[in-house]
């Protein structure tokens, strides 16, 4: 037991650095979503900025340009239909989220505790890892059962699977 705690801290370790430059970073995405009792994915790609702090704005641009904003205060929808703006007061795992993450940015290490359990994982070779991180907060459960996040030196990929049954596989470039 104390093997397989101290290999989960030895991830841990690893994926830490990688998370928090991504939440400092720019990359280009691609997104295959599989929406529950549908077996054909939906593709899209976009960029990803996120400014430690102030926010992340997740860009879609195939195969119909989109954004969302998640800044300070709110987050804002932006499409073909205009600009709307929902208060973070009025999403409250979303603020629990975003408070969190900027703790975690800054260098809190045990920002997400009681909000996520944390399981990690070491790659067969080493050089990867594996995050998973799964809601404590039974109300959160219906947004997402599961967030997976691996890489080695950054983070590659992301795979969140909602509380419908939906799945969403993200790669970072």
């Amino acid at each position: 037991m104390i093997a397989v705690l101290a290999a989960a801290s030895v991830a841990l370790d690893a994926a830490i650095p990688a998370l928090r430059t991504a939440l400092a970073s720019r990359a280009d995405w691609r997104m295959e979503r599989e929406l529950a009792g549908s077996s054909r994915p939906l593709v899209s790609t976009g960029t990803v900025e996120c400014v430690s702090g102030e926010g992340i704005t997740w860009t879609v641009l195939h195969p119909f340009p989109s954004s969302v904003a998640m800044t300070a205060d709110a987050m804002v929808f932006s499409d073909e239909d205009g600009e709307r703006t929902k208060p973070l007061a009025d999403m409250p795992h979303y603020a629990e989220i975003k408070k969190r993450t900027d703790a975690f940015s800054a260098g809190d290490a045990s920002a997400f505790d009681g909000l996520f359990k944390l399981d990690a994982t070491l790659a067969p070779d080493g050089k990867g890892w594996t995050l998973r991180m799964t809601p404590e907060v039974r109300a959160m459960r219906r947004l997402f059962r599961e967030i997976e996040l691996s890489g080695a030196a950054t983070l590659t990929n992301a795979v969140m699977r909602t509380g419908d049954g939906g799945v969403s596989r993200i790669s970072f470039k």
